[in-house]
């Protein structure tokens, strides 16, 4: 072998194998995760007075799943109060939690959007154009109705007949729909009844609302009292 030359070793082209063999695996993972959609499904349905309210998210291929699951809805003192069970990923510690939503609620989360406004440029532009970004695949609502007397029924009828259209037409505004709403109002001329259900899901990529909540910074002109404002809007009710 000539005097100077050296054969090159065969552990550091090994190592440059895997290492360049991680970041392909890498590069594609963030690329697949950035592609997978957020999945959420809903369904409220109210039949006199029991009521329940289901709130299912998916992501990353089905790999995330997390589920609310809001068994009684009641109204009381000038308030709602609902008690709420999560199960999946983010559940936490099991057990329900009980919430109230009052004057003292709304009027902080008044406060947190006003805040939030005037922190933001152009947040309402951003909400709407962001909103848009969301896939509504599937939309339906059902009513039952009687009030026990004929010519009442068909009126509120009528009247749940237009609400249905105003809700289908405020979806198709504000997000991009993928399906025909469906929904129907049966009367009931023989007994007292009202029943309700709804069920929606919407998807978006993770991609798109990564770069969504991008624009969102940028746009920020009061970066610590955006973020207060935020995070007191995503505290939720207070516990009962």
């Amino acid at each position: 072998m000539p005097e100077g030359h050296t054969t090159p070793e065969k552990g550091g082209g090994s190592m440059a194998f895997w290492l360049w063999s991680i970041l392909a695996v890498l590069i594609i993972g963030i690329a697949g995760a950035l592609f997978s959609r957020i999945r959420v499904r809903v369904r409220y349905s109210r039949s006199g007075k029991l009521d329940q309210l289901v709130i299912v998210v998916q992501g990353f291929y089905g790999l995330f799943h997390h589920q609310i699951l809001v068994p009684s809805i009641v109204f009381r003192d000038w308030g709602v109060a609902y008690s709420a069970k999560r199960e999946g990923s983010l559940a936490g510690q099991p057990g329900q939690k009980k919430r109230i939503i009052g004057k003292g609620t709304i009027t902080r989360n008044v406060k947190a959007y006003r805040s939030i406004m005037r922190s933001t440029n152009k947040f309402r532009k951003w909400a709407r154009q962001s909103l848009k970004k969301v896939e509504c695949t599937r939309w339906r609502l059902d009513f039952k109705v009687g009030t026990g007397d004929a010519a009442s029924t068909a009126f509120v009828t009528g009247l749940l007949w237009a609400a249905s259209g105003c809700a289908s037409g405020a979806v198709g505004q504000f997000l991009t729909l993928k399906t025909s709403p469906h929904g129907s109002v049966v009367p009931n001329y023989s007994a007292k009844e009202f029943t309700i259900v709804w069920e929606a899901d919407f998807r978006i990529r993770l991609g798109t609302a990564l770069a969504s909540f991008f624009k969102l910074g940028r746009r920020t002109i009061r970066l610590g009292k955006a973020l207060r404002a935020w995070r007191s809007w995503s505290a939720g009710p207070r516990q009962a």
